[in-house]
């Protein structure tokens, strides 16, 4: 991954990693000391390839302790990993220039997991259907069904394979259910079942302001068995299937379309994977599991330059109805670009 050059004007960040779970407060929120500590392990690794070398990163401790963030950010240019108002009030507090950002309303709507589950729904195919639960009567209803490998539970917010749970097909344990009605109350839930996944894909993404839309080109995703992120590979043209990569190309365009429709602007990416398809007919894809709304720890590497030519592929997109996408029409483009660094204004 090329970094910025050092002659680009440093910029003030917030990593706040942990934005789902300010996202997910209902009241004022404050992270605990363990989140404090995997936020601040997990934002080193994002310095070099999002964060340059020359920019600062401002923390809430350094800020506190009048450290030399404080002082290095003031007057500085801001982004955020996700533009919640705690991340904007501390680059404000630090004296750098907060960017514009969708209303925090926007943010948790988009960053639900109904909202991607909606987005996914006409692409699905082969796949399998995804299911919002919003009592424990419907999601009893739904985990007594049959499910070979059993049932995947995910809360309306998460993140690094935080939020979700694995529970057998028919009646769960007590702690279970004692899960199940905590997470309720967080939100409704999103059931599916549990598959067999044989490679992770990533595509990553920009909103413009103006709701253009700009799509880097395929990615693998590198995860541990928890679902937490390790590493991102670029994608070769002829490792991805033909249709997997035209299907990917439609749900990224799909995601950042929606995203547009909603108020969203600023960066977003989306995770899919081939699974094996449930009644044994051989490997499908899933061509949209997640949509995060924010920068992701594949963002840097996926928007830089398409490792398959040196010239961008575009394509005219039309936003219509309730973020229908129709080719060939004026009004909103998708472009796969090269885009090493986040888009400035």
């Amino acid at each position: 991954m090329e970094l910025r050059p050092p002659e680009t004007p440093p910029r003030a960040w917030v990593l706040n990693l942990d934005a789902e779970h300010e996202l997910e407060a209902l009241r004022s929120y404050a992270p605990t000391d363990r989140l404090r500590e995997i936020v601040a392990r997990e934002s080193r690794r994002l310095v070099g390839p999002l964060v340059a070398p020359h920019d600062v990163v401002v923390t809430e401790e350094d800020l506190l302790a009048g450290g030399a963030s404080a002082e290095r950010a003031r007057g500085l240019e801001g982004l955020a990993w996700s533009p919640t108002p705690r991340a904007l009030a501390l680059l404000s507090r630090a004296g750098a220039h907060a960017p514009a950002a969708p209303p925090v309303a926007v943010l948790r709507a988009v960053n639900a997991r109904p909202f991607a589950a909606a987005v996914r729904a006409p692409l699905a195919r082969a796949s399998f259907a995804k299911h919002v639960a919003l009592d424990l009567g419907s999601v009893l209803a739904r985990l007594a069904e049959p499910a070979p490998l059993g049932w995947l539970v995910r809360r309306t917010f998460g993140a690094a394979g935080r939020g979700r749970r694995r529970i057998a097909a028919g009646r769960p344990s007590p702690a279970e259910v004692a899960w199940i009605e905590a997470s309720l109350r967080l939100g409704p839930l999103v059931l599916e079942p549990w598959v067999e996944v044989l490679r992770e894909h990533t595509r990553s993404g920009w909103v413009g302001a103006d709701g253009t839309v700009a799509i880097s080109a395929p990615c693998f995703q590198l995860v541990n068995e928890h679902g937490a992120w390790t590493g991102t590979e670029r994608a070769e043209l002829d490792l991805v299937v033909r249709d997997d990569d035209a299907r990917l190309e439609e749900a990224c365009a799909a995601a950042g379309a929606a995203l547009a429709a909603a108020g969203y602007f600023g960066p977003f990416g989306i995770d899919a994977y081939n699974h094996r398809a449930l009644d044994g007919s051989g490997v499908v894809l899933n061509p949209l599991s997640e949509i995060n709304a924010r920068f992701t720890m594949d963002w840097a590497t996926a928007m830089a330059a398409d490792p398959r030519s040196g010239e961008a592929r575009e394509r005219i997109v039309r936003l219509a109805g309730a973020g229908e996408i129709q080719a060939d029409a004026p009004r909103q483009r998708v472009a796969i670009r090269a885009a090493s660094e986040p888009p400035r204004g």
